[in-house]
């Protein structure tokens, strides 16, 4: 078999203003898309590839769904050259739909695991590829780490394993105090368009930042409130890392998560030597969004399983030439 280094880190520079053919639309033209009910929620699940490649899942962040966070990604030109070979389930939380109704219960980080559970026994699929972004990284990894021998791979975007900071504890009091007080709808958007992008593409192309604000507020707002509760509480998984097998590419941005974030994901993770670091630098947590054109070599040389030490030095250099040209940009 092919023998993977101990975790390495290169920096990748996205492209000027980012990279986005996201495409409004009421209905998934050629894809299998269904409402699955849990008691959870209910949740939309969209399908695409040939049945008889392996599966890969999908779980976006908060706040998006399958057709904000992953779908320009995968319309991308060259990703089917590292897509080809999959069935993709992408997979959103309950109540990420577009019309979705209210989420009965409370629903906490574990919750979504098992929902995420539920949801890949009702459609017969035992062992898969995993892709996560923000949240969804999260929801990767506490299963990956309760269901080892099901994970094939991971490519996690700005994971995290930790509980949150006492900042993000009081800024999340801080938005229920402003929901509480004021009309807030503005402020609660701006919260999220942040998260997801560098400030230089909120500058300078308003047309995908107000594409997402649109598709945002499409989306049933309690429900999103009750998903950023969960992430702000979520509870501390690094321990149980340990238990995870697969080889796993972590793509983390400057300006996504704090970067101490995936630290911990690596520290949850030591002695693991199937993992590589890959450092995006000024580009927020939606990077299928603001920098699809920076993830397509390094996840290519993952599937291929080449993250070998010339390789690393390959990728060095593609690094360089890509920061050489986002400056002439």
């Amino acid at each position: 078999g092919i023998a993977y280094p101990m975790p390495t880190t290169s920096e990748l520079q996205p492209l000027s203003k980012g990279i986005s053919i996201a495409v409004e639309s009421k209905e998934h033209k050629n894809l299998d898309a269904e409402i699955i009910k849990t008691k959870f929620g209910e949740c939309e699940v969209v399908v695409t590839g040939r049945k008889e490649l392996p599966v890969m899942v999908t779980y976006p962040d908060i706040g998006t769904n399958y057709n904000s966070c992953f779908k320009s990604f995968f319309q991308f030109v060259g990703t089917d050259n590292a897509f080809k070979q999959f069935r993709f389930v992408h997979i959103s939380p309950p109540g990420m739909h577009y019309g979705s109704p209210d989420l009965s219960n409370n629903l906490s980080m574990p919750d979504l695991a098992e929902h995420m559970k539920v949801v890949l026994e009702e459609l017969k699929i035992r062992n898969f590829h995993a892709f996560g972004c923000g949240l969804g990284s999260y929801v990767m990894l506490d299963f990956a780490s309760k269901e080892p021998n099901r994970l094939l791979s991971m490519t996690l975007i700005n994971p995290c394993a930790e509980k949150s900071w006492y900042f993000d504890w009081f800024y999340e009091k801080c938005n229920i105090w402003a929901n509480q007080m004021f009309s807030y709808d503005r402020w609660w958007k701006e919260q999220f368009v942040k998260r997801w992008f560098h400030h230089f593409t909120i500058r300078e192309n308003t047309n995908l930042i107000e594409l997402h604000e649109k598709l945002f507020f499409r989306l049933n707002q309690n429900n999103v409130k009750h998903l950023s509760n969960a992430f702000t509480y979520r509870p501390d998984i690094t321990k149980s890392l340990k238990n995870i097998k697969c080889r796993v590419l972590l793509l983390v941005a400057d300006h996504g998560l704090p970067e101490n974030e995936a630290v911990a994901v690596m520290g949850g993770m030591k002695g693991h030597r199937d993992v590589s670091w890959i450092k995006v630098r000024n580009a927020g947590v939606l990077l299928t969004e603001e920098a699809p054109r920076c993830l397509l070599h390094p996840i290519n040389l993952f599937f291929a399983g080449l993250f070998g030490p010339v390789i690393t030095k390959k990728m060095l250099d593609f690094s360089t030439k890509l920061q050489r040209e986002g400056d002439e940009r």
